[in-house]
């Protein structure tokens, strides 16, 4: 039998097979079909049962359709993953947000562990219910989605400063170390000359202000940390969900709110947008100022980030290396512009 870093994507693919046919035989799921939808980290594929039980929110959640992920080796460990479902089951449960609800296991539990012979280790599973919705497209967007994914990111950050610290603190911090810390070190070696004046300027800036606003639950908790209107959002009859929770960790409110704006930031009417997302969050949970104006900061911070995580994951990926330069390149003329403005 070959190793599995031999095989070729479809050879991969075939195993995981496998690996997703144990793994549904752990859930109360009656009659199932399942088929591949992609392998990016984790193997994912949906779920159909075809004998579903039906449940009160059909609105929010396709009746007897599951997202499973069979979890990335190495990525995150069993306890992040065990926190990001507990954070879901949470959201769900005590506010019923629009985000994925785990399903558990039949012996109460929020993952299921498979291994078998071809993929080296145990693969931790977990089913997620599919919601309903869709991307939009970018000509389709408009101020008022923005304002109504403002409100939907508030009700999220009010649920986590109640939800408050959990004991399980496993998942990746974006804190200033996390972001910029002993960590990036090679990855500021690789990055071009004009990228690093510019780069640890921002550093610099983010810095103080993180240092001035310390970590009590009102800026700080569990974040989403990659909510972008054109990635990981979908909607439904006008209203948002937020899906893939997988990059979630410990940060600033503010870092999290910020990346909505990075798709519209070449866009001549960013403004109209920015202030629309605003609105929305204010509506719900109020930004002080020292906040609405450290938005474009934390958002030239999410660039730096980006763009060392990038510049370091492409040396082992060459393929996406126009991908990463193009977009880094635009990430640098943002954060030149912010500072010309600052």
């Amino acid at each position: 039998m070959k190793h599995f870093e031999q095989l070729t994507y479809l050879g991969r693919i075939r195993r995981m097979r496998q690996v997703a046919k144990l793994a549904l035989e752990n859930y109360k799921l009656s009659d199932t079909r399942f088929k591949f939808l992609r392998e990016a980290g984790n193997t994912l594929f949906q779920v159909i049962d075809n004998n579903p039980i039906p449940t009160p929110d059909t609105d929010i959640y396709e009746t007897g359709k599951y997202l499973l992920r069979i979890h990335q080796s190495g990525y995150q460990t069993p306890e992040a993953i065990k926190l990001e479902l507990e954070w879901l089951n949470s959201m769900v449960k005590d506010d019923n947000l629009p985000v994925p609800k785990p399903v558990f296991t039949l012996d109460g539990q929020l993952t299921t562990s498979v291994s078998i012979p071809g993929i080296p280790g145990q693969r931790t599973c977990s089913l997620l219910s599919w919601i309903r919705g869709r991307e939009l497209k970018k000509y389709n967007i408009k101020p008022y989605h923005y304002e109504q994914l403002g409100k939907l990111i508030a009700q999220l950050h009010n649920h986590t400063e109640i939800y408050g610290p959990p004991e399980n603190q496993s998942k990746r911090i974006y804190d200033w170390e996390g972001l910029f810390g002993k960590s990036t070190k090679k990855a500021w070696e690789l990055l071009s000359p004009e990228y690093i004046k510019p780069f640890r300027t921002i550093t610099k800036k983010v810095k103080r202000v993180m240092n001035n606003w310390g970590k009590s639950t009102e800026v700080y908790g569990l974040i989403h940390g990659d909510i972008g209107m054109e990635a990981n959002v979908l909607f439904w009859k006008g209203n948002p969900r937020i899906i893939d929770f997988d990059d979630s960790g410990f940060g600033y409110y503010v870092f999290d709110l910020s990346i909505v704006l990075e798709e519209s930031e070449e866009d001549q009417i960013k403004s109209v947008f920015r202030e629309a997302l605003i609105d929305g969050y204010n509506q719900i949970r109020s930004l002080t100022e020292d906040q609405i104006n450290a938005l474009d900061l934390f958002l030239a911070a999410y660039s730096v980030y980006w763009s060392l995580y990038a510049v370091n994951a492409v040396q082992n990926h060459p393929e996406h290396k126009d991908y990463v330069f193009n977009r880094m390149a635009r990430y640098l003329r943002l954060v030149e512009h912010y500072l010309e403005r600052n």
